[in-house]
């Protein structure tokens, strides 16, 4: 029988009431509490001011706007990754000690929801877990939702006073489940000798969040050059439940935790970065290369995906949405290929990334790994003028799975500490204007151990 307990929706404030960089969330231990970290959200709202040339600007009649001024209304989209696209870095402290760091959250967090996309990709829920994308010829208008179920990245009519070379955008607020010790533990609060800090570096580049339309007319593409962020409102809002007395007691008979450490397992990742030039991608080549920091007890899948860089490709493109620029891939793990056969078509690119996150698939209408938005051999537009207006955004990733079938679910890969993971990058040569930058994402087991009220990890 489970054991008498109450439930409630708690939301830990940031210290910083206003930020543009770093935003501090402290969750004291609480008595006979336990943080539900799987009905766990970061909830954050923000405000950016973009510089930059023919942004939206105020209408001078918002009545009667001119065509000019509903031209540059679309002319600033948000990245369809979402609200991920605002975080840099997480991390998780205790008495300033790090217990875990995800660095490059916004890449690995885009590159997971890429690769798992399902039925539920497409609706509300998507934008806020920064899984939408923007489909179908017909704009919706300020953030509201298409027939399809499709959100766009259009957030609404600016802030008045923007001009051309100068807008702010309306206050935006996102709630987002996170990845890695916050995603799925019960948390127990009332074990800890001193509460947890979860620290949210915020990006500095509006670059990485916005992007500008390519237009018919270059006389009216819009470009990106400065801008900064503001962020507010920054919360976790998570449940907990809280044991009555006689059930902590029983709790604390059945574990022992003052005499003896309690431990679990969970996710961790690690993400290994590699510029691709345009030349590499210009030439058909294979290029290996080492993915130092890969070296984990064990490690159980590798994703790979390929981003435009925020100063490249006049900002036409998302910057934290992962494509697939290369024709073919295969890793090399202390010295044995995976697979044994290069990934070299986009049906097997799919079927492996599957294995990674068992949902994705090229049936689906509304997933982002679909016949229809994925391509492999991605190059970034070139901003010459279009016949017609595009508003879809190619996006894909390429999963492998290290993992042993009888311990899936398990704690189980390969053990990478003692020798080196490399992968080998096959491209057939197709011309492209600007460089990219290709990230490897490592999934490994970590194993969380709370001795003495004080929480450790190990991998």
């Amino acid at each position: 029988m489970p054991l008498p307990s109450s439930y409630t929706r708690t939301r830990f404030s940031s210290t910083e009431g206003v930020s543009s960089d770093i935003s501090n969330i402290h969750i004291p231990a609480l008595r006979n509490a336990y943080l539900n970290c799987k009905d766990s959200f970061l909830t954050f709202s923000v405000v950016a001011k973009v510089n930059g040339l023919e942004m939206p600007s105020t209408y001078v009649d918002p009545a009667a706007p001119t065509d000019e001024e509903k031209l540059r209304d679309g002319n600033l989209l948000l990245d369809p990754s979402g609200a991920c696209s605002f975080i840099s870095s997480i991390t998780v402290l205790q008495n300033n000690v790090q217990i875990q760091h995800l660095e490059h959250y916004s890449k690995i967090h885009s590159m997971y929801a890429v690769a798992g996309a399902g039925l539920d990709s497409g609706g509300i829920r998507a934008l806020l877990s920064g899984s939408a994308y923007f489909s179908g010829d017909v704009l919706c208008e300020n953030g509201t939702l298409s027939q399809s179920g499709t959100p766009a990245t259009r957030f609404g009519l600016v802030a008045a006073g923007s001009s051309k070379s100068a807008t702010t955008t309306p206050m935006m607020t996102f709630a987002i489940p996170l990845m890695g010790l916050m995603s799925t533990c019960n948390l127990p609060l009332s074990m800890l000798s001193s509460g947890i800090t979860l620290r949210i570096n915020w990006s500095n580049d509006v670059k990485n969040s916005f992007y500008c339309q390519q237009t018919i007319s270059p006389s009216t593409q819009a470009t990106i050059t400065t801008g900064d962020m503001t962020f507010t409102n920054v919360t976790f809002d998570a449940g907990v439940s809280v044991l009555d007395d006689a059930s902590q007691l029983a709790v604390e008979r059945e574990n022992n935790y003052k005499t003896q450490p309690v431990s679990w397992t969970g996710d961790s990742y690690y993400a290994a970065i590699r510029n691709t030039t345009a030349t590499e991608l210009g030439t058909a080549t294979t290029a290996n290369q080492i993915l130092g920091g890969v070296t984990y007890t064990s490690t159980k899948s590798i994703l790979y995906g390929s981003f435009c860089k925020p100063t490249e490709s006049k900002n036409l493109e998302p910057s934290n949405l992962p494509h697939i620029a290369h024709d073919s891939l295969r890793y090399r793990v202390n010295g044995v290929e995976y697979p044994r056969q290069p990934i070299d078509t986009l049906d097997k690119m799919v079927a492996h990334t599957g294995v990674v996150t068992g949902s994705t698939s090229q049936s689906t209408s509304t997933g982002l790994m679909t016949r229809d938005f994925t391509t492999s051999n991605f190059r970034p537009k070139t901003g010459a003028a279009l016949a017609t207006d595009i508003r879809n955004n190619d996006r894909g990733v390429v999963g492998l799975s290290l993992n042993n079938w009888p311990a899936m679910g398990a704690t189980s890969g390969i053990d990478t500490r003692g020798g080196d993971c490399s992968v080998e990058l096959t491209t057939t040569g197709v011309a492209s204007i600007a460089d990219l930058t290709s990230y490897f994402v490592a999934c490994f087991d970590v194993q969380y151990i709370l001795e003495d009220g004080v929480l450790k990890q190990a991998f």
